[in-house]
């Protein structure tokens, strides 16, 4: 995508030179104008790479080059993030399982020697901490995944 931002008068017809930076126009004023292009593309237009190709031979395949490299690298970045993301998810799992694990034989050893109160209290209650964590993870994915979808 390219701007073209065009500061004070300017004069385009026929005549005019599009690289100048003075213009005479059909009545014989001189007209200033600055031109400045902004890209939001990576990658140069393609008049612009036949430019650098006749100016230095191989320029374009060296910028192709560059560009194919920046993009893999980005792509194994996203992957070694998300690989280390799916880890570190498994490993919290693995870690709640065996803290809600420990809580529920300690309400049970609780609930042997007659605590009943505070041995039920610690198996519903880390039972609960699981379905809340499961269920709140849940919700959360749905709602991030809808908010992408009106993007």
């Amino acid at each position: 995508m390219t701007f073209k931002l065009f500061t004070g008068r300017q004069y385009m017809g026929t005549r005019a030179k599009k690289r100048g930076h003075v213009v005479r126009t059909q009545s014989g004023e001189m007209v200033a104008y600055e031109q400045n292009e902004f890209r939001a593309d990576i990658l140069p237009p393609p008049d612009e790479l036949e430019r650098y190709e006749a100016m230095n031979p191989g320029t374009t395949k060296i910028i192709l080059e560059s560009y194919i490299n920046q993009v893999n690298h980005r792509m194994k970045l996203e992957e070694s993030v998300i690989e280390s993301d799916n880890k570190r998810a498994n490993k919290a799992q693995i870690i709640s399982a065996f803290i809600i694990g420990s809580c529920i034989v300690a309400g049970s050893v609780l609930a042997f020697f007659d605590k009943n109160l505070a041995g039920l209290s610690l198996i519903f209650g880390s039972v609960g901490a699981l379905l809340t964590a499961f269920y709140g993870g849940s919700i959360l994915r749905k709602m991030e995944r809808s908010k992408k979808d009106l993007l």
